[in-house]
């Protein structure tokens, strides 16, 4: 008798120990996707994340919509990689405060993310190339020590990227980043090429996954899944 018992016990036990776990499961809801963007989009999964991760917010009153094709300006790249900092730490600047980016260029500058043109220029309306992305990013990943986040990554083989162009001082950062399996190419990388939105969302989300859900790389789990890093 008293074994029946205890066994009850444990399995009463058991039940309520997994309750929320399948009321947070059951309870997830997919976030709305905005108006230009379709689940038969490539991009459309880092939307999903994107979303998650606070990194974007819609380009529009009224309706939310994303423009992923459209070519990412500096200050948006900025914004979004602030955004990403601010998941995982504390609020940079003071929010509502100026223009969208201002609280977050203003911070890259003081961390010695971005630097200006010989004139001072932070250029925040200018578009971003792939080389610029990636030193923007290897920047950040070596100011806040996060390389080890990419332990788990399966070592890159191969040689280095044999197109021409890349500039001597995106070079470093281009090639530590082909090592971490954050970007990628057959032999060419198109260092001067524009990035549109979509490409820098996926740029970024390949981070956050690393480093909050130390899942890396992507594909990127189900959200219900994944340990949230706040």
């Amino acid at each position: 008798m008293k074994k029946k018992l205890c066994s009850f016990v444990s399995t009463l036990l058991i039940i309520a120990l997994l309750s929320p776990i399948v009321a947070i499961a059951t309870d997830y809801q997919e976030p709305a996707l905005p108006g230009d963007v379709s689940v038969d989009d490539w991009f459309s999964p880092h939307v999903i994340y994107g979303i998650r991760y606070g990194l974007i917010h819609g380009v529009s009153k009224g309706h939310f919509l994303f423009e992923p094709n459209r070519t990412v300006t500096r200050a948006e790249f900025i914004t979004m990689l602030g955004r990403l900092h601010e998941y995982g730490n504390e609020t940079i600047g003071t929010p509502d405060e100026g223009l969208f980016y201002e609280r977050y260029l203003n911070w890259a500058v003081e961390m010695g993310i971005i630097h200006g043109n010989e004139n001072g220029d932070l250029m925040p309306y200018t578009y971003l190339n792939r080389e610029q992305m990636a030193v923007i990013i290897y920047r950040y990943i070596e100011l806040f020590d996060l390389l080890w986040y990419f332990r788990y990554s399966p070592p890159v083989v191969g040689i280095p990227f044999q197109c021409l162009g890349i500039s001597a001082w995106a070079g470093i950062a281009i090639e530590q980043l082909r090592g971490l399996n954050l970007v990628f190419g057959r032999g060419y990388f198109y260092p001067q090429i524009n990035v549109s939105r979509a490409e820098a969302l996926a740029m970024l989300n390949r981070v956050a996954s690393a480093v909050y859900d130390s899942i890396h790389p992507l594909p990127l789990p189900h959200p219900t899944n994944a340990t949230n890093g706040n």
